[in-house]
């Protein structure tokens, strides 16, 4: 039977809310025994939900202390803790630095399940973005007909519960600190999900490349999903050229395409399952790119809510939030190095450019620059309150403290005892002026 659309594969972040690895720490013992536990945990809970757990790390110890940490595989993400295939269509990845990263395939055609056949008399160009469209608003709950992956997004809820059941266990415990506690939870947008980031796998000759650069980059999809607008997209994509055309990075006779909004595969030879995308090694390098892009995208986008969500936020929380987003900036600057190949360079360098991460980076910071000043102005004017009322109790506990003295000299009373109260009075009164005129 042929197929409707073609091949997608959907990258869906979710933020576990801790670091397994803490990049602003000297000492990462804690945090990567608490990982080794976490993946032991995650397996022995998954053992009955017919999700496989593998595990990805390995550590060496000098006596009770971590000394490194091995990732065992790095063919399909970075510095990825473990594995779980959840169904045969849906696999997480959960990442270092406490992002879990789903991808969701669609082989078979599942977002069309609902769909009016008269669809298929449109272009592919059209059909295509369809189906992304479809599913980036079921899993997210913004659609209005009835879901086409709820069996998957049932599993996904599932499994990130139990997530967040094992870091905040590990919390309390104290085995590892919670970092941005109110992204990862299930109140967090949509129940913990904030945007989808979609690969098309298409194969060559199956769309021309006027449909390609529509597909790409066009904004006349924006109401793809009403059925009463195909008509006039799909007169757009037939009689105009496209305005803009994507970036293009080319290996042997595959050939990729970046944008904003999703990347695209172009093979010679067309995929029939998962198992065939994650062997090819274009798929394989543009899925650990992306993997790695989003898991930074989601922390920069998450941690102003982290900020502005928490009223305990401190001057010392923002610092290191700064420093964080710091280093990402210089990590972003600095990761192509000799040892990738000339394609994985890039591709790391379009998706960085297309994603627009950097900017997003520049943003934050600058945000929490501005906050940081704010809540420097509070504590100067909080500080100055406080000073005052020192300042007015002290005064007083002087004034009064010196009436007696000053009343028994006046009645000739006066004792070694007022003599010693006397002394330590003025102590205070001009350490008080002192202090002041260092801190004014």
């Amino acid at each position: 039977m042929e197929r409707l659309g073609v091949p997608q594969l959907h990258i869906i972040p979710f933020d576990l809310g801790c670091a397994f690895f803490d990049c602003l720490s000297l000492n990462n013992s804690k945090n990567l025994k608490f990982a080794d536990k976490f993946v032991t945990q995650l397996s022995a809970e998954c053992a009955s939900k017919e999700i496989t757990i593998k595990k990805n790390i390995t550590l060496s110890y000098s006596r009770k202390m971590v000394t490194g940490v091995k990732y065992i595989s790095n063919t399909l993400s970075e510095q990825a803790i473990c594995y779980a295939k959840i169904t045969p269509r849906l696999f997480c990845f959960i990442l270092a630095n406490g992002i879990g990263n789903f991808l969701l395939s669609d082989f078979d055609d599942i977002a069309f399940k609902n769909t009016d056949s008269t669809i298929s008399r449109c272009n592919k160009a059209l059909i295509v973005n369809y189906q992304k469209k479809i599913t980036q608003a079921t899993i997210l709950n913004k659609y209005n007909g009835d879901d086409v992956f709820l069996e998957e997004e049932n599993k996904m809820l599932e499994f990130r519960e139990l997530c967040w059941k094992l870091v905040s266990e590990g919390a309390k415990k104290g085995e590892i600190m919670h970092l941005r506690k109110y992204t990862g939870a299930k109140t967090y947008k949509n129940n913990g999900l904030s945007y989808v980031l979609t690969i098309y796998l298409l194969t060559k000759g199956e769309l021309s490349k006027n449909e390609v650069n529509h597909l790409m980059m066009s904004s006349f999809f924006s109401r793809v999903t009403d059925p009463t607008r195909w008509d006039a997209i799909n007169s757009a994509i037939m009689t105009l050229e496209a305005e803009e055309s994507p970036a293009q990075v080319s290996f042997g006779e595959t050939m990729t395409y970046y944008s904003w909004s999703a990347v695209a595969v172009e093979s010679p030879k067309a995929f029939e399952n998962v198992e065939e995308a994650f062997e090819n090694p274009v798929v394989a390098d543009l899925i650990k790119v992306e993997l790695y892009v989003q898991s930074r995208w989601f922390i920069a986008d998450n941690s102003m809510d982290n900020v502005n969500k928490n009223s305990d936020v401190g001057m010392e929380k923002l610092q290191r939030l700064a420093s964080l987003i710091e280093f990402y900036q210089a990590e972003l600057d600095n990761e192509i190095s000799a040892n990738m190949s000339t394609f994985y360079k890039g591709i790391f360098a379009q998706v960085v450019k297309t994603s627009e991460v950097k900017q997003l980076y520049k943003s934050v910071l600058n945000q929490i620059i501005t906050q940081k000043k704010i809540k420097e102005a509070h504590y100067q004017d909080k500080k100055r309150k406080n000073k005052l009322i020192v300042d007015l109790f002290l005064a007083v506990f002087t004034a009064s403290s010196l009436y007696k003295t000053i009343n028994d000299l006046i009645k000739g009373e006066f004792t070694w005892v007022n003599w010693v109260i006397f002394g330590a009075m003025m102590l205070v009164a001009v350490g008080t002026i002192i202090f002041n005129y260092r801190n004014r």
